[in-house]
């Protein structure tokens, strides 16, 4: 278990976290190189609480050269494992899948899809290939995009479903639509767990490529109402309870501002036709989100998106 990791003292998380959050906005960035790892260091797991894990692959380098994380959520009963989104690829989760066989000799029973983005769901062909009788659970919208691109036949949630595995109980709900347009996100009511995929990008620039802008600021709402002690992000790193808390935050600060710009240099009749045709791109002042991951590709595709939400041409 060389790369697998333990949750640290209670004095050391605190030292660690004060560290983390003296960034410029306030939250760590998800860029793996802020923590001196390398990819050599992949994939990380911990344990939140008795029996739940956050797991760290990483995404595909950016235009830039930044890696990030990916992250995945494992729950692990006597009558098997739920695994909450998987990786990019068919190599990290067939590693994923085995270090999940460390952690129990149970099957995967369920894979719950929380963003049907490909560094999610890349390599979910694997988890059927080790577990015919694995069921993927998805939104029908999320349903609807991963069935164009072949992924396996998958059950829908539009609401809300409760997984049972013995005294386990998993609630998967749809709080609203966010990143992707068909999110989901799992609670774990008897430890306050709450995993929230892409809803939640710690220390990443808003991400927007087939978001929904205004109604990702709501579902983070939701989320917050929410009777949470651990909020587990789609990428970002996974401290204390209180700095994951108060880093949500900061996320939904940092998507606020970058709708609130786009707005203005909508307003002031900048152009932005796409993300690849974004003059309005170069005016855009992001304040003390321009250092966060991923800023330079995110930032036009952001100002396009809001664009698009202001005109009524989100599908």
């Amino acid at each position: 278990m060389r790369s697998g990791f333990v949750l640290c003292a209670s004095l050391a998380c605190a030292l660690l976290s004060s560290a983390f959050t003296a960034s410029a906005a306030g939250a760590p960035s998800a860029d793996i190189a802020a923590r001196d790892l390398k990819t050599s260091d992949f994939p990380r797991w911990q344990q939140l609480v008795p029996n739940v894990y956050a797991y760290e692959g990483l995404h595909s380098p950016d235009r830039d050269g930044t890696v990030i994380n990916t992250v995945s959520m494992i729950v692990v009963t006597p009558q098997g494992v739920v695994v909450l989104d998987g990786q990019g690829d068919l190599e990290q989760t067939k590693a994923m899948i085995a270090n999940i066989r460390k952690l129990s000799p149970q099957p995967i029973k369920y894979v719950v899809i929380a963003s049907d983005h490909t560094d999610h769901v890349g390599g979910n062909a694997a988890f059927k290939e080790a577990y015919p009788d694995v069921v993927f659970i998805a939104s029908p919208a999320s349903q609807k995009v991963l069935a164009q691109k072949g992924h396996p036949a998958m059950e829908t949630v539009s609401d809300r479903r409760t997984l049972r595995l013995g005294n386990t109980e998993i609630q998967v709900m749809n709080l609203g639509r966010a990143h992707t347009g068909g999110d989901l996100v799992a609670y774990l009511p008897d430890s306050k767990v709450l995993f929230l995929g892409e809803v939640y990008l710690r220390g990443v620039f808003p991400a927007m490529r087939t978001a929904y802008p205004s109604e990702w600021l709501a579902t983070i709402d939701k989320a917050q109402k929410m009777d949470v002690s651990w909020y587990v992000p789609g990428h970002g790193f996974v401290d204390t309870e209180t700095s994951m808390r108060i880093d949500l935050e900061e996320s939904k600060k940092a998507l606020a501002h970058v709708i609130a710009e786009a707005k203005r240099l909508h307003a002031a009749g900048r152009p932005c036709e796409s993300a690849a045709n974004c003059p309005a791109a170069r005016e855009a002042q992001w304040g003390p989100y321009a250092d966060y991951a991923l800023s330079t590709s995110q930032g036009p595709l952001a100002i396009a998106k809001v664009y698009q939400e202001l005109e009524g041409r989100l599908p």
